[in-house]
């Protein structure tokens, strides 16, 4: 076994050594500028630039790089001054502003013109809120207040700025505001809340409240100093009260009307910098939704040196064209200007990527992409509730179909065995969904319940009505294998399904554009090992039937070489494809996936578990994913993944607000998230399916004597397919209680597991016992099993 491990990790550090990097895309040559202008524009999306509205925008964008820009700040919906300190920091930050969507709610304490604030750098928040006017007024409902706030103006943005790095949001994020400005030493900031990201000690600051009507005046402001910040706020003062909320936060003629001054704006803005001398990097990017409306992506666009061509932009921090963040912009700026990162800068400059089609047809797909992501933002809660509601119907009809020993209605265990198949084969299809366009319909939120319910007949069909369904283990087999084999094949395809699928990720949320996600990893985790187990033992059954040589009878030794081979392999196999930068880039899935293939291989080759050995299974787990965030991190830094930056972060001694971070996201989701209900119907199911061996006591009494129906003696399988089965589902149960410890998704990825995993067994008790197994191909017979004992595992020959 030692023997093995070793050669596991080898294989390891071999795989991820010939595996490419991160991405292909690079910026096009020479990103160096003499100057930034960076120009935010508060609630911009791709619908609304049009060649005949907004003609400059348009023209732009047909010339540069392009991309969906997410805003996502330190607080769900990004408001005015959220989005302009993001920017700054290069981090998530957040206005210490009330989060409260309804009035009366009193401003955040920063100072207002006529008050008497505090100045310079040693100036403190006055300790008295400010009073909020009429308490009633709808208008300061979600981004309102903060609205508000930058309309009358900052008079002290040294104060702002502090008040930001206060907040506890944005301290655990790491985030510095300000690091912008600090970094380049001086800047011009027109328009509000634009001081946010470059207000600073020691900062040359120039403010100006509007752009200038004359081009050569705006050329002029662009000249003293190497960084310009312009916020073009037309789409704030479009903004009307509508406490029930709106997609955009405007009405349609005072939006017309903003966006036509917006792009007048960024015609004056493109003429002032052809006039000027030497190199003009030009940054247009959303910073924040508006007024009341909900989270969108945004428009990101990129002109000047290295991004001269037209494009998709993406960084690494995205991993995905064309999508960027607003934490992107920052690093993007101090790339250009040669100037040094700060080490609280955690996103990434901004590249190019190629592919693009025409700016009509790219525009278009940037707006489906928004589609796409907004409804999966607004749907994910829905669905965790009725997955919820799935998995405890079926549970609930298990125990009254067959009772708490199998022996009730034995007339609808089909009926039993079709439901559980169909609520198996749900998580698979939130996947399989995203083959069909329904983004492109007119009712988008329906046309992908409907893709989903599609998905998941087509799957039940096929494990219900295969040759297969002859065999016990057919039907849940075909599951957990169109299970594995969609989430590996489509992150082998670069994840196209995992992106905005229901138990996948959006780009609005921006925790993850690409790999895979921390509930795609619980469900990985559980089809993988199963599906090993099976596939192990099936080898090693057939392998030990043979003789050697001598004519000494050598199966034993033989079954347990060929199974322990066959678990090690797949799961070096598994491992590399979780942990690789290019493919699955997820740290915490390596930590959880190795520890589980080994001690599988440990539970079915009959060596005996130890702490000792239990400890160097874990041991192996974080040397591996040490060795491929090492790897990244070699990597040039504007092309490392999350993996390689938690080392730099280590070295810097900033590692400890990600695992702060995470630690606290794994509470909120235990204490708010749908999905943590599913570990009450995992263990009542559980209890009822394999009680045998752990309920003692009192509950080992009455209804619950006995065993369970999966165990030996149960009306479940025979002894040695049950005892694989064991197996599989203790070397799943350590896998996924690692994934909770080390990942931010908490109890929600062992939670998703269950939603594969509880169906499954149902359906599997659901099954008549008369049909044959598949591990060995016979129903019934005892060869060569494996015996899950308390103390370790023993073979039995």
């Amino acid at each position: 076994m030692r023997r093995a491990a070793v050669l596991l990790l080898a294989v390891l550090g071999v795989l991820a050594l010939a595996l490419p990097g991160a991405g292909s895309a690079a910026a096009a040559g020479d990103p160096s500028a003499d100057r930034v202008l960076v120009v935010g524009v508060p609630g911009l999306v791709w619908d609304d630039v049009d060649p005949g509205a907004t003609p400059a925008l348009w023209e732009l964008a047909d010339t540069s790089p392009i991309g969906a820009g997410s805003v996502r700040a330190a607080r769900s919906t990004t408001c005015l001054l959220d989005g302009w300190a993001t920017l700054g920091a290069g981090n998530r930050a957040r206005f210490p502003a009330p989060d409260e969507a309804a009035p009366p709610v009193p401003l955040p304490t920063v100072p207002l013109p006529g008050e008497t604030p505090g100045a310079g750098p040693d100036a403190t928040p006055s300790p008295e809120p400010v009073p909020a006017g009429p308490p009633a007024s709808p208008e300061l409902s979600h981004c309102g207040l903060q609205e508000r706030l930058a309309q009358v103006g900052l008079a002290d943005p040294l104060t702002a700025v502090r008040a930001v790095a206060e907040d506890p949001a944005t301290t655990r994020f790491g985030a510095e505001p300000g690091a912008l400005g600090t970094a380049v030493g001086c800047a011009t900031a027109v328009g509000r809340a634009a001081t946010l990201a470059v207000a600073a000690p020691g900062v040359g600051l120039t403010r100006e409240e509007a752009l200038p009507e004359d081009p050569a005046a705006v050329a002029a402001l662009l000249e003293p100093c190497p960084l310009t910040l312009v916020s073009l706020d037309g789409l704030v003062d479009a903004g009307v009260p509508a406490p029930e909320g709106s997609e955009t936060g405007t009405e349609p003629a005072s939006r017309e009307a903003a966006l036509a001054g917006i792009d007048d704006a960024v015609a004056r803005l493109r003429a002032a910098v052809a006039a000027l001398p030497g190199e003009t990097l030009l940054l247009l990017h959303g910073v924040s939704e508006v007024n009341d409306g909900r989270p969108q992506l945004h428009v990101a666009i990129a002109s000047g040196p290295g991004f001269t061509e037209p494009g998709w932009l993406t960084s690494a921090s995205t991993g995905r064209a064309p999508f960027t963040q607003l934490i992107d912009v920052a690093p993007t700026v101090l790339r250009a200007l040669d100037a040094e990162r700060p080490a609280s800068v955690n996103g990434q400059p901004l590249a190019v990527a190629e592919g693009r089609p025409g700016t009509a047809e790219a525009v278009a797909a940037l707006e489906r992409a928004n589609t796409a992501a907004v409804t999966h933002h607004r749907s994910t809660g829905t669905f965790f509730v009725g997955l919820v509601a799935v998995d405890a119907a079926v549970v609930a009809l298990g125990l009254l179909v067959l009772g708490l020993r199998g022996r009730a209605r034995p007339r609808l265990r089909p009926l039993l065995e079709a439901a559980a198949l169909a609520a198996a084969s749900l998580p698979v299809a939130t996947y399989l969904a995203g083959l069909l366009p329904w983004e492109r319909t007119g009712a988008p939120r329906w046309a992908l319940a409907g893709s989903v319910l599609l998905a998941t007949a087509v799957v039940a069909a096929l494990a219900l009505l295969g040759p297969w369904r002859r065999r016990r283990l057919g039907p849940p087999l075909v599951v957990l294998g169109i299970t594995l084999a969609t989430l590996v094949g489509d992150v082998l395809a670069g994840s196209p399904l995992e992106l905005d699928g229901l138990l996948g990720y959006d780009a609005i949320v921006a925790g993850r554009f690409t790999g895979y996600g921390n509930l795609s990893s619980g469900l990985l985790a559980a089809a993988a090992l199963l599906s090993t187990a099976v596939l192990a033992t099936a080898a090693g059954r057939r392998a030990g039937r043979g003789r050697d040589d001598g004519g000494r009878d050598d199966g034993g030794r033989r079954q347990r070489r060929i199974t322990g081979a066959v678990v090690l392999g797949a799961g070096a196999l598994a491992t590399v494809l979780v942990g690789t930068p290019s493919l699955g880039r997820d740290f915490g899935g390596v930590l959880a996936a190795l520890p589980g293939f080994l001690l599988l291989a440990m539970l079915l080759t009959g060596v005996r578990v130890t702490l000792v050995r239990l400890g160097a299974v874990l041991a192996a787990g974080v040397v591996a994913v040490g060795a491929l965030a090492v790897l990244d991190w070699t990597r040039p830094a504007d092309e490392r993944s999350h993996l390689g930056r938690f080392v730099e972060q280590l070295l810097t001694g900033e590692a400890w607000t990600v695992v702060s971070r995470k630690a606290q996201a794994n509470v909120d989701i235990l204490l708010g998230s749908a999905l943590s209900w599913l570990l009450p119907v995992a263990l009542v199911a559980a209890l009822w399916l394999v009680r045998s061996g752990l309920v003692r006591g009192r509950l080992g009494r009455g209804p619950l004597r006995g065993p369970g129906l999966l165990r030996d003696g149960g009306s479940g399988l025979a002894r040695a397919d049950a005892a694989v089965l064991r197996a599989g589902l203790v070397a799943t149960a350590l896998s996924l209680a690692l994934g909770a410890a080390v990942n931010d998704s908490g109890v929600a990825l062992p939670a998703t597991a269950a939603a594969l995993l509880v169906p499954l067994l149902v359906a599997l008790a659901a099954t008549s016992p008369a049909r044959g197994d598949v591990a060995d191909g016979t129903a019934g017979e005892d060869d060569g099993g494996v015996t899950v004992a308390s103390r370790g595992s023993t073979w039995n020959t």
